[in-house]
């Protein structure tokens, strides 16, 4: 992975825990990668910030579009594959796959979002939407605290599946409706090939006779 960040001709920074840093081996030839300990000091705000390369967590996509930085997602687990989905909808950049993972695909994957303007411009459209609400994010807190304390619990906002029955709640009115339609289909087929039968049945023993 850093030799393909120092193949790609340009600086980067990864963070890592602070015990990871400690521990992580020397990279030979790796001139353009710097470690650094995570926290507030790593400003993808920074001017110079082009591409920000993640797993697809959701803190890190909210940095992205915050900051309006493309990303490559290498998703791993949970909720990181839908994440990364999610991007690619929005043509905030490109994901690939950990089992297919290669240096050279990774340095291509990363030029290419940075050298792709339509990346860019996707990811600033949405920091534009995000820095551009009409109310800060206290502001917004403290408002819907105060409709939800009016509104008497705010039971108006609740989703719909907190007033269903434990029945409706995992479908089995639904399940129950489709077996009976589907048996009532099977008895009616079984019926009418019986009845077929019978009639096939009498006008042969009437010919017979």
């Amino acid at each position: 992975g850093h030799m393909a960040f120092s193949s790609s001709g340009r600086g980067s920074c990864t963070k890592l825990q602070k015990s990871q840093i400690q521990s992580h081996p020397p990279m030979t030839g790796c001139i353009s990668v710097t470690l650094a300990q995570q926290g507030p000091d790593l400003d993808w705000g920074h001017p110079m910030a082009r591409l920000l390369v993640t797993h697809g967590g959701l803190n890190s996509l909210m940095e992205s579009i915050y900051h309006g930085v493309p990303v490559v997602g290498i998703p791993l687990f949970g909720d990181q594959h839908d994440n990364m989905v999610r991007v690619e909808a929005k043509n905030m950049g490109i994901t690939l796959r950990i089992d297919q993972l290669k240096a050279d695909k990774f340095t291509r994957t990363m030029k290419q979002v940075i050298e792709d303007k339509r990346y860019k411009s996707a990811v600033m459209s949405l920091s534009t939407i995000h820095h551009s609400h009409p109310l800060p994010p206290d502001q917004r807190l403290g408002r819907w605290i105060e409709h939800v304390l009016q509104a008497r619990g705010g039971a108006h906002l609740q989703p719909y599946a907190f007033q269903q029955s434990w029945y409706q709640q995992y479908l089995l009115d639904v399940l129950l409706f489709l077996s009976g339609s589907v048996l009532g289909i099977i008895y009616l087929c079984v019926k009418l090939v019986r009845t077929a039968v019978f009639r096939i049945r009498s006008a042969g023993k009437q010919k017979q006779t």
